[in-house]
């Protein structure tokens, strides 16, 4: 199963349409279309941010905007708030991403702002708020990695 294929069951298990999803997070229909079809960067962002907030301990939504809410979120804001949660806990930069699948040039311009996550993590939130949704259950929906399901109720 691909992420878009979540996003896809659960964008349609509460009846909206690609339109409405692409204008609430601010995207045309057919940029939603691409992620709903595993064709973008969120395949690769969406199991790393959930790495990261596996590794951090921290809510998937806090690591995206102070407030936890996508009207919150801003460019570069991402990869601030990851490396503040990260220096908290004292972990190694090296080791969360390796553990985030990433390498060690990566993650630093994670941490800098300077990766698609600062684009595809606000639409997770975006998305999953308007879904009425906790964001880390797009990636482990039912409590499991859904690069394992097959399928999902």
């Amino acid at each position: 199963m691909k992420l878009g294929d979540v996003l896809r069951k659960e964008r349609t298990k509460r009846e909206l349409t690609t339109a409405e999803v692409a204008e609430r997070l601010g995207l045309t229909t057919s940029e939603w279309e691409e992620i709903e079809a595993g064709d973008s960067p969120a395949e690769e962002w969406g199991p790393r941010l959930a790495q990261l907030a596996i590794q951090l301990e921290t809510p998937t939504s806090r690591l995206l905007a102070p407030s936890g809410r996508f009207a919150d979120t801003e460019p570069g804001q991402a990869g601030r708030l990851i490396r503040q949660h990260r220096e908290t806990r004292e972990l190694d930069a090296k080791k969360v991403a390796e553990a985030a699948g990433m390498s060690a040039a990566e993650y630093e311009k994670l941490e800098a702002g300077e990766s698609e996550l600062e684009k595809y993590g606000p639409l997770f939130l975006g998305f999953a708020e308007t879904i009425e949704q906790p964001v880390f259950n797009l990636f482990y929906p039912c409590g499991l990695d859904y690069r394992e399901l097959d399928d999902y109720p």
